[in-house]
């Protein structure tokens, strides 16, 4: 057999906790200007243009995808954030995942249990494709949550087809 090589890109939705963020977000920067404001009317234009950028700036920030790169039994996936700021957030073999199931396969749920962190890369909608894996990472028990598309998931199948169940 060749090569594997797959790749996704998964945006994460925006949800009420955001939104609240980015309320509060801007009322921290009113809040700053007027402060400035009343302390030192001197720096006013200044203070508002610092906490319009950096509410700018935080607000970007909430602007998130995960992009799965699968290569030949090592999946990879990066953050982006704002569609500019791509950071690796983990690498893993896949041989090395002790399961893999949907998020609510009731079949596995007590072999997705037990583990010491939660690492969510996926859209933050459960959907037919959401899938947990349990693996040891930096000697932790993790359960990794993300959405691989029907090439991901028959490339990772055809490595560890006795630990993957895939939502019928």
């Amino acid at each position: 057999m060749g090569d594997i090589f797959k790749e996704q890109l998964v945006a994460k939705k925006r949800t009420s906790k955001d939104g609240m963020i980015t309320a509060l977000i801007i009322l921290a920067a009113i809040v700053v200007a007027l402060a400035a404001f009343a302390f030192i009317p001197q720096v006013f234009v200044f203070a508002v243009a610092i906490a319009a950028y950096g509410a700018y700036w935080l607000i970007q920030r909430q602007n998130i995808e995960y992009e799965y790169s699968f290569t030949n039994g090592e999946l990879d996936i990066d953050q982006i954030i704002n569609k500019s700021n791509r950071k690796r957030v983990v690498s893993v073999s896949v041989k090395e995942f002790d399961v893999m199931a949907h998020v609510e396969d009731k079949d596995h749920a007590h072999e997705l249990t037990g583990f010491e962190k939660t690492l969510d890369f996926s859209s933050g909608e459960i959907k037919s494709n959401t899938y947990a894996a349990i693996f040891v990472h930096n000697n932790q028990k993790v359960k990794m949550i993300f959405e691989p598309n029907e090439e991901i998931l028959k490339g990772i199948f055809h490595l560890i087809p006795r630990k993957l169940y895939i939502k019928k």
